[in-house]
């Protein structure tokens, strides 16, 4: 079984590898971002689908976890759904 001073020096490391990452994504994003050689022109077009596919995934990532963190919500949404359904022949 850890000690307490054992599982404080790896929550602290955990959490300076967090910083690092966010950090690090942050960094990556800004440097994309960043870049003078692009022309604005050419990128306008892209940066509506890019945001498009941006979204799309944020949404997709969010439906997939919702099961696990709201179980009720998705119940009572199943049945919403079915009275509906049922109501409607």
């Amino acid at each position: 079984m850890a000690t307490k001073a054992e599982l404080e020096a790896e929550l602290l490391n955990l959490r300076r590898q967090l910083a690092e990452r966010s950090s690090q994504h942050v960094d990556a994003r800004e440097e994309a971002h960043a870049d003078p050689s692009v022309d604005e022109d050419m990128v306008e077009p892209l940066k509506g689908k890019t945001d498009w596919e941006k979204e799309v995934s944020e949404i997709m990532a969010e439906l997939e976890h919702l099961p696990h963190k709201q179980q009720l919500l998705i119940a009572l949404g199943a049945f919403a759904i079915g009275f509906l359904v049922g109501r409607a022949r």
